[in-house]
């Protein structure tokens, strides 16, 4: 199934923002060591307002997690 996933996303080529939340989004992604999750954080950067997710990186800096996993938990626990 991964390969299925990996496949759709090699169609889509490499991530290149376009606006500046994409930017955001690029840019903790590759602080979260999840480059492969880019497109994710970029949606979420459409739903959710900048300085809430940008605090929740914060967060996960603090406490010193700097993984995909740490900033979804942070973010379901606020919302």
């Amino acid at each position: 199934m991964s390969n299925i996933l990996e496949k759709m996303a090699d169609s889509f080529g490499p991530f290149r923002p376009a606006q500046p939340r994409e930017y955001l989004a690029l840019q903790i992604a590759k602080r979260l060591n999840d480059l492969q999750s880019v497109r994710h954080y970029a949606v979420l950067f459409e739903h959710h307002p900048e300085d809430r997710l940008i605090d929740i990186y914060r967060r996960c800096a603090k406490e010193g997690q700097f993984t995909g996993e740490a900033f979804m938990f942070q973010l379901r626990e606020i919302n």
